[in-house]
């Protein structure tokens, strides 16, 4: 039984080894060849614009550029909430949906008449 565990394990943590690896080396790949046509833009943009014209064009594209992708994962976050506070509700929905039923219906049904006994007679009329 463990074994088959520790096997099931291992096999996923190679998958998830071999899949970092293979997301680092795009990320890598991602990063020169932005850098490569980063400096091939403002070579292009100097040809035909100052010095300081071609600084703010790429530098408001890229800030662009993060605040599309900071809002995107805003977005992505706030959805994950909601599914996550959607499935507690539901796992509440369901525990109480089992409280009612069974033995433990029961025993909450005569825990609150014994509550209800019990503060019939402490009043007084």
């Amino acid at each position: 039984m463990f074994e088959l565990i520790a096997d099931r394990l291992a096999i996923r943590a190679k998958e998830t080894a071999q899949t970092v690896a293979i997301g680092m080396g795009a990320f890598l790949c991602l990063v020169v060849g932005g850098l490569f046509l980063t400096v091939a833009a403002w070579l292009f943009l100097l040809t035909f614009m100052t010095t300081l014209q071609a600084c703010l064009i790429i530098g408001s594209t890229f800030f662009g550029i993060g605040l599309i992708l900071i809002f995107v994962m805003s977005v992505r976050a706030a959805a994950r909430r909601r599914i996550r506070r959607q499935m507690m509700l539901d796992a509440a929905a369901a525990r109480n949906a089992q409280l009612g039923s069974g033995v433990g219906g029961i025993a909450a049904i005569v825990i609150a008449f014994i509550n209800g006994m019990n503060a019939g007679k402490g009043t007084r009329l």
